[in-house]
């Protein structure tokens, strides 16, 4: 039995090597193994077959995670270039690109599609859980403390307080961004259109 999940597990993390390219391009090998693994365990928990059978949000039940993920790697690079570039941040490359690839890492642990229109929620879970459960899930896998705290904190929905490193930052405008270019072209409402920022206390 355990060797058979060994084996299911080895193939999930072949294909999500492959589906999610950002992994190979992180420099340090132990982060890399270490991001791997995390998705690896996201996706031999949850109900879903593949990274492509995610949705990305409620508002695009048919779009799938997958291009999320990979949107947010690719804009995260740029803005680490115009991050480092032009504002001459000292932002630091792998840990802009992991987090990056580890930020929706617990949605395939929470969204659950029924046969309805709607998107339902894992049992005990809820939207707001949704970064935690992603670092938490980090950090068993081994990933440095500094990347997981910018997964916890990327989404204002699920966060009293956003990233305050250039690195999280990064991700964090690269994922609204993703996402909200992703809603005009599904004739969706943008996240930035129904949400204010609130004042901290």
């Amino acid at each position: 039995m355990r060797e058979a999940q060994e084996d299911h597990a080895a193939g999930v993390g072949e294909r999500l090597g492959t589906e999610i390219p950002a992994i190979a391009d992180l420099d340090d090998a132990a982060l890399r193994r270490a991001v791997l693994a995390t998705w690896t365990a996201a996706m031999c928990a949850s109900p879903y077959a593949s990274l492509a059978e995610v949705p990305q949000s409620p508002l695009m039940l048919s779009r799938p995670l997958l291009w999320h993920v990979n949107e947010v790697n690719d804009l995260a690079l740029r803005f680490l270039d115009l991050a480092i570039g032009h504002f001459e941040l000292p932002a630091d490359r792998d840990a802009t690109l992991a987090t990056a690839i580890l930020h929706d890492v617990d949605k395939p642990l929470i969204y659950r599609v029924d046969d309805g229109p709607s998107l339902g929620y894992a049992p005990g879970t809820q939207l707001s859980d949704h970064g935690a459960i992603g670092a938490d899930l980090s950090l068993r896998h081994g990933v440095p403390a500094a990347i997981a705290e910018m997964v916890r904190h990327h989404s204002p929905f699920a966060s009293t307080g956003l990233p305050g490193t250039p690195e999280g930052t990064i991700v964090h405008y690269a994922d609204f961004v993703a996402n909200d270019l992703a809603c005009l072209q599904a004739g969706a409402e943008p996240i930035h259109a129904s949400f204010r920022l609130l004042r901290k206390e």
